[in-house]
């Protein structure tokens, strides 16, 4: 590339275009190509161009110092280490260590609705302190049965209460 400077018609100054000085050389021994924009692996402190770049194209030693990637197990939420995933979530639940989380959501007592029980759709009945949805909170539309004095009845009226929930 020829670049000419002209001053009334005439050639000031020839000089050819030249980045020889600039960019850095590829760290590879195979590729040592100039790049302009070279890639610092951020593990070794070296320079690399942008097909060498990744640990895995130039065999970084730092790179397991430098890779903060992890499985995390399905089940039970609990993180595993980096690789073949089949294999290592077989060997986590063959560990033992693998106990699944089952936190469903309450859901409401009244026979025949499936209504999950959260924060904002659910409260206690003032009467008989059973937890419901906001459908069934007025004492006409569950089996709300008040709690007597006599400690007796109030033990009774518990398993009374269990009896509903588990039918």
């Amino acid at each position: 590339f020829l670049v000419q400077f002209k001053s009334c018609g005439q050639p000031l100054h020839c000089a050819m275009a030249n980045f020889s000085d600039c960019g850095k050389h590829c760290s590879d021994p195979y590729c040592k190509q100039q790049d302009l924009l070279p890639f610092d692996c951020d593990a070794c402190g070296k320079a690399f161009c942008a097909q060498h770049f990744k640990y895995e194209a130039h065999q970084c030693k730092g790179r397991g110092a430098k890779d903060r990637r992890c499985l995390v197990c399905p089940l039970c939420d609990e993180a595993l280490p980096w690789g073949d995933e089949a294999a290592i979530f077989e060997a986590h639940m063959a560990s033992g260590q693998c106990k699944p989380k089952k936190q469903e959501k309450p859901r409401c007592p009244v026979k025949g609705c499936k209504e999950k029980l959260t924060f904002s759709n659910s409260c206690n009945c003032g009467t008989c302190g059973l937890k419901v949805c906001l459908k069934h909170r007025f004492e006409d539309q569950h089996d709300c049965v008040p709690p007597t004095s006599c400690r007796r009845s109030v033990g009774s009226t518990f398993i009374t209460q269990l009896k509903r929930l588990a039918a």
